[in-house]
């Protein structure tokens, strides 16, 4: 069947060609068709996947199985559930063995498919490649293997990827080892997450990997501050490291109305920097031109509600959390609102915090003209010579 007709047949409104564009895939067993539907994932709305979805598995029959282990060669995470739901829908002990043959033996597409399979199925004899595959460098397959690991509740390799992340000096190997955490699972997951990765280059892209696998009802019974940790590390990734048009996946306005009604100032400072931020986003095409219709209608309610609010910008407790977060975006709420009333309190400050930030408050004193308030000898506590340079021509 020609490309062009094939997708448009299978995503048509007219069900009866659907399903017999469906079946004629299943019959012919045309991998070209299920790569090509792969490959047009991205444009085909999510309910229709949905639909496809379910009508493949209703029209494989048991002679057809096959078929669902060739098009197991291609993976995609858009039609996971297409391999998955036709393998549960006949799963016996002889399908089992078949899929433990192909877990030892097939690419890496075809184990990730048959990793989540035994998270369904939990037979024990997966555990030994479960294991073996949680280290892989196929992504799908590591994830995968956590999840069905998390499902097992074996720890072994959850255990050493909790010792990479605490002993490790490697960023990279520290995100890996935190993405396999998220998809494990377990409120003392999210816990040991939330305690270790806001020191971590790659902080934005856990929080939201870590958002993909934990709902929001999860996320907001926890402690306040941690909620707001993760909203304003989230809002810190848009739009450079996060895409604008997942504001309604990560439930951005949920989390507003949620640390709005906390009362706390640190909670007011991420809202400061929020309502900052997406009236940039409100503003200027430059942001929403390639939005979808949804995300807009998004954007626009989360702004809408972020102006509303009356916050206060009373920071005198929040800077003297000396070196965290709270003092972090304390020191953001300056920067961003030229609040120059705090430049005196930020000049004292500056013996009492480490180095990073030393950092950010001298470039905050010299863009709001008050480099005369920073001591000369804050120098000696400086080790890094960047960061001694920088405060030098500040003072000079």
């Amino acid at each position: 069947m020609p490309k062009n007709n094939f997708i448009k047949n299978i995503t048509s409104k007219d069900i009866n060609l659907s399903q017999n564009t469906i079946l004629n895939m299943i019959k012919t067993s045309s991998l070209e068709d299920f790569k090509e539907l792969c490959k047009n994932s991205d444009f085909i709305f999510p309910f229709l996947k949905e639909r496809i979805i379910k009508d493949f598995v209703k029209l494989i029959d048991k002679e057809n199985l096959t078929t669902v282990f060739n098009f197991s060669k291609i993976y995609c995470l858009d039609f996971e559930d297409l391999i998955i739901n036709s393998w549960l829908k006949y799963a016996c002990e002889d399908l089992t063995d078949d899929i433990l043959e192909l877990f030892e033996n097939g690419s890496d597409e075809q184990k990730a498919y048959c990793a989540l399979y035994f998270k369904h199925i939990q037979d024990p004899l997966a555990l030994e490649y479960l294991n073996k595959y949680a280290y892989s460098d196929f992504e799908a397959l590591k994830i995968n293997c956590a999840q069905t690991l998390g499902k097992f509740r074996d720890k072994k390799v959850y255990e050493e990827m909790k010792n990479i992340i605490l002993n490790s000096q490697d960023d990279f190997e520290k995100n890996s080892a935190y993405s396999f955490l998220s998809a494990y699972g377990g409120s003392e997951t999210i816990d040991f997450i939330l305690d270790n990765c806001f020191a971590n280059s790659f902080k934005i892209q856990i929080v939201a990997n870590l958002l993909d696998f934990y709902d929001f009802n999860t996320i907001k019974n926890l402690d306040k501050n941690k909620v707001v940790q993760i909203f304003s590390t989230l809002i810190e990734g848009y739009p450079e490291y996060i895409d604008l048009n997942t504001i309604g996946f990560y439930r951005i306005l949920d989390f507003a109305e949620l640390i709005n009604s906390y009362n706390i100032q640190y909670a007011k400072n991420a809202l400061i920097l929020a309502r900052e931020k997406f009236r940039e986003f409100f503003e200027n095409d430059i942001y929403t031109f390639d939005l979808d219709k949804t995300a807009k209608e998004d954007l626009k309610e989360i702004y809408n509600f972020l102006k509303s609010l009356s916050l206060s910008t009373d920071l005198k407790e929040e800077l003297k959390q000396y070196n965290t977060n709270q003092y972090e975006l304390a020191l953001s709420v300056i920067q961003e609102l030229k609040l120059k009333d705090y430049t005196q309190i930020l000049a004292d400050n500056l013996e009492k915090l480490n180095e990073e930030f030393i950092a950010k408050t001298v470039v905050i004193l010299k863009e709001l003209k008050a480099c005369d308030l920073i001591p000369l000898n804050i120098l000696n506590k400086i080790q890094n010579e960047n960061i001694k340079a920088l405060t030098l021509s500040c003072i000079e």
